[in-house]
């Protein structure tokens, strides 16, 4: 996409998609309702492992040979952004309203401008750290301001801790890996990791199944997973972890857009607004500051030739304006 457009445009395309495609598969949600969710997720992942190898085969990429540090640094996201983060939904839910932990996830954007930069290497912005603000204002809106016992909120504290995980801890590995090469490399070490989580689970695990089931979870691993984590690590490389994390915006919205299409969900005033919230959160964010503009220095005056003056006029031009540091 940067061949047609600048970095920024690109990776707001990208995470706007990304978040669009994740926040639509929340209405595919009931669907799985009666299937064994660990071990669902763990076929989830795998299936989307093998479809991003085949693409990586496709297009001649090899995942390189992993150094100790850097799986270790895999085997971490792997096991915060995905395996812990689906046992602290299913564990949550148990013990709250999921609108609660909808809401609580809605900080994402403000935690990743605050803590974003101390993984890049970069400083914190101001105006993306107002835009995350509200952005998470306008999420708020969306999802309804809710309660839940005191015990549900180390479950909702723990799981927005694992969603911000899955973007800080992939930031120095996207320093090393393609977006493509981690996006396969994170979904292949999750499995055994949801494999082991699903079997300390109580309650049957092989579950053959149904067709509605075996199309859901189809989707879920392709699009919401190998495309979505394609586009968001894509985001991620051309826009920072602060200013990407502004994008957890889109979904809240995409998922109410989806249920009113669906049926599920009716369109609100409220709703309208804390769509517009975000929106406006996403654009403030996204603008970089100015750079003030430099005054032209006074050229000092050389010295006065001692030699005779030409009578001969001389048109005197004027001098060009100074080039903005920014087009250099």
């Amino acid at each position: 996409m940067t061949r047609f457009t600048s970095p920024t445009l690109a990776g707001a395309l990208a995470c706007t998609v990304g978040m669009t495609i994740v926040g639509a598969s929340i209405a595919f949600g009931p669907l799985l309702a009666d299937y064994p969710v660990l071990a669902g997720q763990a076929w989830r992942y795998l299936l989307a492992g093998l479809v991003l190898l085949a693409v990586m085969r496709v297009r001649g990429v090899v995942l390189p040979r992993l150094r100790p540090s850097q799986l270790g640094r895999l085997v971490l996201l792997a096991g915060t952004g995905l395996a812990a983060f689906n046992w602290l939904l299913i564990e949550g839910t148990k013990r709250s309203d999921p609108a609660f932990l909808a809401a609580v996830l809605g900080a994402t954007p403000l935690v990743l401008a605050l803590a974003g930069p101390l993984f890049d290497g970069g400083r914190v912005r101001a105006r993306t750290v107002g835009g995350a603000t509200i952005v998470v204002a306008g999420i708020l809106v969306v999802q309804g301001a809710t309660t839940a016992p005191l015990a549900a909120l180390p479950y909702a504290v723990g799981f927005l801790l694992c969603e911000a995980a899955f973007t800080l801890l992939a930031v120095p590995l996207l320093k090393e890996l393609t977006p493509l090469q981690l996006s396969g490399a994170v979904c292949l070490v999750a499995v055994p990791l949801l494999a082991v989580l699903a079997v300390l689970e109580p309650g049957a695990d092989l579950v053959v199944p149904t067709v509605s089931e075996a199309a859901t979870l189809a989707f879920l691993a392709v699009c919401t997973t190998a495309i979505a984590f394609l586009l968001w690590y894509g985001g991620v490389v051309r826009l920072g972890a602060d200013r990407a994390g502004l994008f957890a915006g889109v979904m809240p919205i995409a998922g109410m857009v989806v249920g009113v299409i669906a049926g599920t969900s009716v369109w609100t005033p409220v709703g309208l607004a804390g769509s517009l919230l975000c929106g406006a959160g996403i654009a403030l964010g996204l603008r970089r500051a100015a750079a003030p503009a430099r005054r032209p220095e006074p050229v000092p005056a050389g010295p006065v030739s001692a030699g005779p003056v030409s009578a001969v006029p001389v048109s005197v031009e004027p001098a060009a304006a100074p080039v903005p540091a920014e087009t250099v």
